[in-house]
């Protein structure tokens, strides 16, 4: 008998035990802990996308609360702007533009030959405007003067058009047609 046949032989009981639990070893390995690593690494993997979707959430919420904080700060500085610099009604509009336009055209030597305005409210919003055609005439300095004057002043007036011509009387004397506009608060159109 070889060597290999007397020990299995003598030791029969022995490589039996040896054996059976060499067989529950794979079997607890196949059925409980190969399935549970699987489940460990796809838990693992579920956890770091959850994990980049909690970051892009976050980055979201974040965009969005800054998005909500900027728009609230717009919204009141806007309202800051029709309640402080624009006149509150069409009166105050009126008096804005006429005496001013008035007395900085005299300041600035030029001679009012004539003024026109509308109020016209603009269509889709709450503001009106009161638009106002003035006809000038002067030396170009004080007509340099005036516009000057009036694009540096703290009053709410644009400038919307500019027409520079020749005065039949004289070569030196020109003529300023001049259209300007304010804006106003007149509340949302019922039309709309």
């Amino acid at each position: 008998m070889s060597v290999l046949q007397r020990i299995l032989q003598e030791k029969r009981g022995l490589l039996t035990v040896v054996a059976v639990i060499l067989a529950i070893d794979i079997g607890l390995y196949a059925f409980a802990v190969y399935p549970w690593s699987n489940k460990v690494a796809q838990s693992e993997i579920r956890m770091a996308a959850a994990g980049g979707q909690l970051t892009d959430v976050t980055g979201a919420y974040a965009e969005a609360s800054q998005t909500s904080s900027s728009k609230a700060i717009a919204d009141s500085q806007l309202e800051r702007f029709y309640s402080g610099v624009l006149p509150p009604d069409l009166a105050a509009a009126r008096s804005l533009l006429s005496p001013y336009l008035d007395n900085l055209a005299a300041d600035s030597n030029l001679v009012l030959e004539r003024r026109t305005s509308v109020a016209e409210k603009e269509r889709n919003s709450p503001l009106a405007s009161l638009r106002t055609i003035m006809v000038l005439a002067g030396e170009y300095e004080d007509i340099r003067e005036f516009i000057y004057e009036l694009e540096t002043a703290p009053e709410f007036i644009l400038i919307e058009s500019v027409v520079l011509g020749q005065a039949n009387s004289s070569d030196d004397e020109l003529v300023l047609t001049l259209g300007v506009a304010t804006y106003y608060w007149e509340g949302p159109d019922e039309a709309s």
